[in-house]
């Protein structure tokens, strides 16, 4: 664009590029585009993602990073495959000999030192491995405060050598070298490691990378995500593993394929005390019940789902930081789907864990597939009375106490979806608003309505529960259904006219 026709670099800059090239294209890296693009527009880059790309010139890449975008505070590399001579100015034999502590560490010049980056994110994909020598590259950023490494390529198991060698163990063991000994000012505010490493390939043994690197992390490791396995073994290796990192972990998804004979026991109750987890999800039979919340005092976030139903980000994105990108679980022939564990109904909430707890702090609970009765809900609001978003599947007297006692519900999805007009008006003795209903969430914002579970009539609208119900509740904005409503035509028309999405 060598007239600047799009004013890239008029008045009003741009400073966030989100850059991804067709199959087989090359030309963000490539000679032309150093003084095309990279010269005119780098300095001005703040903010920087790159994905799907295949990079076959890595001297070029680091060119990029480290010379032409001084002012890059946010980094992102995802997808992109590196190729052609490998970028690493250190071999990997070196490399190990540093960690080791038998070779000194070269320093960049003061000129190379990019002090601005403060968070840098790398997901592999599964495609082949990073192009620049991570001590290089992190001695160039030395005020990293957030880093996330995702989709690592390849899980080394077996021996050591194989291991010291894997991408994970360069990345995190680079860290600690570079901080150890790059300098007092290297990574020194480094202080959000996040590993989200979830395949979704329902694999039967615990991936022992994971143990690993809670042992061997350079500094504490705050969130994490990983397929934990559906053997026997694995639960041995998963409570051991959260015993090493209890005290800092603040996130936590665990995936389970859904082969498992068993659901891990609910051991976590005699185990770990996590004190800042506030964020999990359990994927696929983890737990049976909710016993292990006696040992996450202050979470704000719990999500259950079984592993064997399709998770659809039109879903739950609106209200819920999810971390998985797709939830499609392919068969593994010789193996049946476990039977799906209905947590909720498992619990017994007069238990010992139970029965004086009371989860403050928790703000989201999401449920899969569940059906919950009137009674069941009574015991989850004593148990979490401050919820402000919730999925569940209910029925009318689940519903009424929802809108009784979380009445400052912000969102609300249902699923299985078996309320009437009888639920959604509070009927009672043929007159409507009688017993708690949807007029009572003062704050509701979104509703959205799952397929119902096995009766069919329970699970449409009517003319009433539309004009009487959802029209007239004071807050709401976003509406959605499963199902047409049984309706007239000029009804829905009303309804689609006030949600149009």
């Amino acid at each position: 664009m060598p007239d600047d026709p799009h004013r890239l670099l008029g008045e009003k800059k741009f400073h966030k590029y989100k850059l991804s090239s067709a199959p087989g294209r090359t030309g963000f890296f490539s000679e032309s585009s150093m003084t095309q693009f990279w010269g005119k527009v780098g300095a001005s880059i703040t903010h920087l993602k790159i994905m799907d790309i295949r990079v076959q010139q890595c001297d070029l890449l680091a060119r990029v990073l480290f010379e032409m975008t001084p002012n890059l505070v946010f980094l992102s590399l995802e997808r992109n495959i590196y190729e052609g001579p490998q970028y690493r100015f250190i071999e990997d034999v070196v490399h190990i000999r540093i960690m080791a502590g038998r070779t000194e560490i070269e320093k960049p010049n003061p000129s190379e030192v990019q002090n601005n980056l403060t968070h840098f994110e790398i997901n592999w994909g599964g495609v082949g491995r990073f192009g620049i020598n991570w001590l290089y590259f992190f001695l160039r950023f030395p005020n990293i405060k957030s880093l996330k490494m995702q989709e690592i390529a390849e899980n080394a198991r077996g021996q050591d050598n194989v291991w010291k060698f894997s991408e994970e163990f360069l990345f995190v063991t680079s860290v600690r070298v570079v901080q150890e000994c790059g300098g007092p000012d290297c990574l020194v505010k480094l202080g959000y490691f996040d590993i989200l490493n979830l395949k979704l390939t329902a694999t039967e043994e615990f991936p022992r990378w994971a143990m690993r690197i809670s042992i061997t992390t350079p500094v504490p490791l705050t969130s994490l995500s990983l397929d934990i396995g559906w053997g026997r073994d694995s639960v041995t290796f998963f409570y051991a593993m959260l015993e090493d990192v209890r005290v800092t972990l603040k996130k936590l998804l665990a995936y389970r394929g859904p082969y498992a004979q068993d659901s891990f026991s609910n051991s976590l109750c005699a185990g770990p005390h996590m004190p800042d987890l506030v964020e999990l999800k359990l994927i696929g039979p983890v737990f049976e019940n909710l016993n292990f919340l006696s040992k996450l005092p202050n979470l704000k976030t719990l999500v259950i789902f079984d592993g064997q139903t399709q998770i659809k980000t039109e879903v739950l994105h609106s209200y819920v930081d999810f971390t998985l990108q797709q939830l499609s679980q392919k068969e593994i022939p010789g193996k049946a789907f476990t039977d799906k564990i209905n947590v909720i109904a498992n619990t017994d909430f007069t238990s010992e864990q139970l029965k004086c707890l009371e989860m403050t702090h928790m703000r989201e609970f999401i449920v899969g597939h569940e059906l919950c009765n009137g009674e069941q809900v009574e015991n989850l609001a004593k148990l979490m009375p401050s919820l402000t978003k919730l999925r569940l599947g209910l029925g009318n007297s689940g519903f009424q106490v929802v809108c009784e006692k979380w009445n400052k519900l912000s969102h609300l999805d249902i699923e299985p979806f078996d309320v009437d007009e009888d639920g959604i008006l509070g009927m009672e003795d043929d007159e409507k608003y009688r017993q708690s209903n949807l007029t009572d969430l003062k704050e509701l914002i979104t509703l959205r309505m799952g397929i119902h579970s096995t009766d069919a009539e329970k699970g449409r609208l009517t003319n009433a529960s539309i004009i009487d119900g959802i029209l007239v509740a004071e807050s709401l904005r976003n509406v959605s259904f499963q199902r047409v409503p049984k309706a007239s035509k000029t009804v829905r028309e009303m309804l689609v006219s006030k949600f149009p999405q």
